[in-house]
């Protein structure tokens, strides 16, 4: 076999492996969630502990398990904006920055609305998409213990919070693919799946999570029943914060009418969390580990009946969502055999031509000889 049809086979057959891994990757963008990940910002504290954000008064103003940094910005139930200004141990010093505006809600109906996504598939129009990147977070009360590897109990939270979204004309794609373990790659394993269910084209997508702090900083009665209330945690390093920001805004405006108080507040965090890959992607912490799982539901539960209000939803009848996609095992699986067919492929090609498998090797490395000008005169 000529070295001129080796070089155009193996060319092919390179082709084809990095297509193999081009459809296991499903065209997900991970380089822009490297930096965050590499840096570790997207990670709570395991040492059991809290921060606890200070005003200038020495006022507690809010409690979480989050890691925090200095420019990270809170803003409180009563919107009044924060920015944290230094970090000693476990309490973040903040400084007052002003009082937010309520964030104006939509004034038009979803059919308008969905013009401005051109592509969108008709049936998903008014969709939103759930997933879970800690899939082990759990409530000690309701299910035992804090974490179930996998399995934990937040995601029947989001199921209760599908099933509300869908009794009010939602779509709703939910996903229960597991991301474990709970480490700081979690959310680079996550983004495949925040890729592929914005492939639907939903209006947006939420990461369902809870916190671990005292009961107390999120447990609350709303009609005479326990709820939690929910914060809801924006990344700032990303080229979409500032729309995700004002969606985290509107979202708040529109529970502060429904359920006043609902809503703990917005975290302004250092990391991505995803959020670049959509104009309209929030993470939301239903309640703490501490609190029980019932109550965390019933808060969620309300939550989304504020969402109509965000988007202006009235009369679209819902629909069911696809199935959960698969687990990450599925693709590395694609990889292997894809990998394997290439390279047996070569292989075989080789030995047709050559006769035999020493004869194949011989012309396997010749293919990749080097010829040094030095040696090329020699041959001459």
């Amino acid at each position: 076999m000529s070295r001129k049809k080796c070089k155009v086979f193996v060319l092919i057959a390179t082709v084809v492996l990095f297509s193999v891994a081009g459809f296991t990757a499903m065209a997900e963008p991970v380089w822009s969630g490297w930096k965050d990940i590499l840096g570790g910002f997207e990670v709570e504290r395991t040492d059991g502990g809290y921060y606890s954000i200070l005003d200038e008064n020495n006022q507690v103003i809010h409690r979480t398990a989050h890691r925090l940094y200095r420019g990270d910005e809170y803003i409180t139930a009563e919107n009044m904006h924060y920015q944290i200004t230094r970090i000693e141990g476990d309490f973040a010093y903040a400084c007052l920055v002003g009082q937010e505006a309520e964030a104006e809600l939509a004034t038009h109906e979803i059919s308008e609305q969905a013009q401005a996504f051109p592509g969108r598939i008709k049936d998903q129009r008014n969709a939103i998409a759930i997933y879970h990147t800690h899939s082990d977070e759990s409530y000690v009360p309701t299910d035992g213990t804090e974490s179930v590897y996998a399995h934990g109990g937040i995601f029947k939270v989001g199921t209760v919070f599908a099933e509300k979204l869908r009794s009010m004309n939602f779509n709703v794609l939910h996903s229960f693919r597991p991301h474990d373990p709970h480490d700081a790659n979690a959310y680079y394993r996550s983004r495949r799946t925040a890729a592929q269910l914005l492939q639907k084209q939903p209006l947006a997508l939420i990461d369902v999570h809870r916190d671990a702090v005292p009961p107390d900083v999120y447990g609350t009665v709303i009609d005479e029943k326990p709820v939690t209330k929910i914060k809801i945690v924006v990344g700032r390093e990303n080229p979409r914060m500032g729309s995700n920001l004002q969606f985290a805004k509107q979202i708040k405006a529109a529970v502060d009418k429904t359920h006043p108080g609902l809503i703990q507040g917005i975290l302004i965090s250092r990391g991505s969390f995803n959020q670049d890959l959509a104009p309209r992607s929030v993470l939301i912490e239903v309640g703490s580990h501490t609190n029980s799982r019932e109550a965390a539901q019933r808060g969620i539960a309300l939550f989304a009946e504020a969402l109509p209000k965000v988007f202006g939803i009235t009369g679209i009848r819902p629909e069911v969502g696809p199935p959960a996609p698969p687990t990450n095992r599925g693709d590395w699986k694609v990889l292997f055999w894809g990998i394997l067919i290439v390279g047996g492929a070569i292989a075989g090609f080789l030995y047709l031509n050559t006769g035999s498998w020493k004869g194949a090797w011989e012309q396997f490395k010749r293919f990749f000889e080097v010829e040094l000008p030095g040696n090329r005169k020699r041959k001459e």
